[in-house]
């Protein structure tokens, strides 16, 4: 399988970590609202974006959050998104996003990576159970009426 060139995100990926962040929820998404947020989350030295490259073609992107856990009396570094085009799945391309996170991680001091995904993610929940992580709790949600 190919190495994939990896990078950090800037201000001038977003719309390449937009088209990538849509194709994970399946969805279009508030620009806007994105932009806004996208450009907030960069100032954060507490959030780090990696985009993966195939051939000069973007194909995966990884959002890792350091946050310091009380609970866990220790650093916790969160992957909040990942997500590899469907062309490019089965290349290594999360492996190597997974791996680079999982470094960071640990070169912050933090105890653990950890990562949600949703209930229906099967093919997700086997990838990320063959990289060695596995499931400790359960994550509930509830909306907020506005």
């Amino acid at each position: 399988m190919p190495d994939c060139d990896l990078r950090l995100a800037t201000l001038d990926d977003a719309d390449t970590v937009y088209a990538l962040i849509c194709d994970l929820k399946e969805q279009e998404l508030d620009r806007q609202a994105f932009n806004i947020g996208y450009a907030a989350n960069l100032q954060d030295h507490n959030r780090r974006y990696l985009l993966a490259f195939l051939n000069d073609h973007p194909v995966g992107l990884l959002g890792l959050h350091m946050q310091f856990h009380l609970h866990h009396v220790n650093w916790i570094g969160e992957i909040q998104e990942l997500v590899v085009t469907p062309s490019a799945r089965g290349q290594g391309v999360g492996k190597q996003l997974l791996a680079w996170a999982q470094e960071q991680a640990r070169e912050a001091g933090a105890e653990l990576t950890e990562l949600s995904t949703g209930v229906a993610r099967k093919e997700a929940h086997r990838f990320y159970e063959r990289e060695g992580y596995q499931q400790t709790h359960f994550r509930f949600t509830r909306p907020l009426q506005l």
